[in-house]
């Protein structure tokens, strides 16, 4: 990751916030969002610590290494030499030629060269066990002297491979200049960012509070018989994040009560713990690492409500992952690899209790994915990734199958404020039991982001998963999903939002296929730091034809949100 120095990034992040703010009542605040991994600028690379002694010995057993092999292959050399010298003496045509030679043959300088490798072993043993004075050269800064003195401007072998591994083992990062970020309406706007709590020397503490009111005129999402109800939702969080200036942690929580002011069967409790780590190994390669644990209910009228229980469903979902990337090159890398635990608790249907445990399942996934730089702002890729849906309870039919996602694309950056990422592939997913047929379609990807100025943000995006089905009947979904939204800053205090999408899910081995449409807008005004208040409202449709779940449905929401 590549940083500009923290004034330079501000004094463009105020230029171009003060350009779009106009006439607003009280400065734009543009502040970089507060992302899990964004470690602070690094500093410059002007010296190297050389005091690790396991440094020191690596690089001498190196240079040992490639000293035996050279002796060895120089040895050779000069058998293979003198055995082919032999041979060609006895010839007549050789007597005859060295009778006319006059020149005396020059000395190949491999002693010469061999010597001088010595000398850079004893002189780097020398600068790792030799005391030095406290205000000396570092380590590299010695080797890259010795390497670039008199006629030795480009050092041996054994110089340049001990430069090297100082800088791949103690080197921070570089401080590389980038392009300044692009502000764009939410960092304009920023209605309610807190500051955050400083909680130890490496740690701050953001915490956040929202409040709301929602009035929804179809609340179990049927096609006849709708109930209308307002619901009241507290959703607090936090999240706890490390400003190291290399490497990163972070734990966020966050929770969500809902209590409806009719039907009070359909309140529920969310909640969710999440930690992440990320460790910047130097050269471009970052090691990531997630976990989680998440309590939550299936959304009434979704997949997962099959049936009209009594209360909403809930689960209980453990996560877990790790991906390794290397990024900065022409060609970037990267290899992750996760796992999804969800339990169901039992639920009640007309009074009597219903066992879930059919639907507990684990889903491991893997994914590679590969990125070659065409130029500046252009770049192919081809990513595979791979899934095993594992019921916990056997069936009959068997419901356990795996699968696997292929793409290949193109990302580009139009302009400095347009991005497209396109693909796409084949998605296709086996199952365990013969008797189903296996599921394949085309698979497809778009992301594409356009703000054309500070007050304006364009997205859009489409996909294609596979999801484990929590009915029997179906034992797999393939989920497709089409969304449109748009961002507008008006001066400083108001925010306006609006979203537009399409959701198709397709019950492999059955004729269902439910089709749903949503549109909303949203409005936020920001009364004052930390502190703003919003409005939003959204309409639902869903055809479900002759064998899934048909229903419409309008919902308004009124709330307040704060952060410190």
């Amino acid at each position: 990751m590549r940083h500009l120095s923290d004034h330079q990034t501000n004094q463009n992040k105020r230029a171009q916030s003060a350009r779009a703010a106009g006439k607003a009542k009280s400065t734009p605040r543009a502040k970089p969002g507060r992302g899990v991994f964004r470690s602070q600028p690094r500093r410059e690379l002007i010296g190297l610590e050389d005091s690790s002694m396991p440094i020191a010995l690596s690089i001498v057993v190196i240079d040992l290494l490639l000293l035996a092999e050279n002796f060895y292959r120089r040895i050779g050399l000069g058998i293979t030499r003198v055995q082919t010298l032999l041979k060609a003496r006895k010839s007549p045509a050789a007597k005859q030629r060295r009778s006319q030679r006059t020149r005396p043959i020059k000395n190949s300088g491999l002693a010469k060269n061999f010597g001088q490798e010595l000398e850079d072993l004893a002189f780097i043993i020398c600068l790792a066990f030799v005391p030095r004075r406290r205000n000396s050269k570092s380590m590299y800064e010695a080797i890259s002297a010795r390497a670039g003195s008199g006629r030795r401007h480009h050092g041996g072998i054994i110089l340049r491979l001990a430069a090297f591994t100082c800088m791949c083992l103690v080197a921070p990062r570089l401080a590389l200049a980038e392009a300044p970020e692009v502000v764009t309406p939410v960092k304009l706007f920023d209605p309610d960012s807190g500051e955050g709590i400083r909680v130890s020397p490496g740690f701050i503490l953001y915490p956040q509070a929202i409040v709301d009111l929602t009035y929804d005129t179809n609340i179990y999402n049927v096609d006849s018989g709708e109930i209308e109800d307002g619901v009241v939702s507290l959703r607090p969080a936090f999240a706890l994040r490390s400003d190291f200036s290399r490497h990163a942690v972070s734990l966020e929580g966050a929770a969500e009560l809902r209590r409806y002011f009719d039907i009070s069967d359909e309140n529920s409790e969310q909640y969710r713990l999440n930690a992440r780590a990320l460790l910047e190994l130097g050269l471009g390669i970052d090691v990531a690492a997630n976990a989680g644990y998440n309590r939550g209910i299936e959304r009434r009228g979704t997949a997962g409500d099959i049936f009209f229980s009594d209360e909403p469903i809930s689960f209980h979902e453990k996560t877990a992952g790790i991906e390794v990337a290397r990024t900065g090159n022409k060609l970037e890398i990267a290899l992750g690899a996760g796992v999804i635990k969800r339990d169901y608790s039992d639920t009640v249907l007309g009074g009597a209790p219903i066992d879930l445990s059919l639907r507990d399942v684990t889903v491991r996934t893997a994914k590679f994915r590969a990125d070659l730089g065409v130029n500046a702002k252009t770049k192919i890729f081809g990513e595979l990734r791979g899934n095993e849906i594992d019921y916990q309870t056997a069936t009959i039919p068997s419901r356990n199958s795996s699968g696997y996602a292929a793409l290949i694309g193109v990302r580009h950056e139009l302009t400095g404020l347009i991005d497209l990422e396109a693909g796409i592939g084949y998605i296709s997913q086996d199952f365990d039991d013969p008797s189903i047929k296996s599921a394949g379609e085309i698979n497809y990807r778009l992301a594409a982001s356009w703000t054309p100025s500070p007050k304006w943000k364009l997205d859009a995006s489409a996909s294609r998963l596979v999801d484990p089905s929590r009915s029997q009947e179906a034992p797999a979904i393939i989920t497709s999903e089409f969304k449109l939204s748009a961002q507008h800053a008006i001066g400083d205090r108001v925010l306006v939002g609006a979203e537009a999408g399409y959701l198709e899910e397709e019950y492999k081995t059955t004729p269902r296929k439910d089709k749903r449409a949503f549109v909303s807008g949203s409005t936020t005004y920001r009364l004052a730091d930390r502190i703003g208040v919003f409005v939003s409202v959204g309409y639902r449709d869903q055809d479900g034809g002759a064998f899934g779940r048909s229903y419409k449905g309008f919902a308004g929401t009124i709330g307040l949100r704060s952060a410190w």
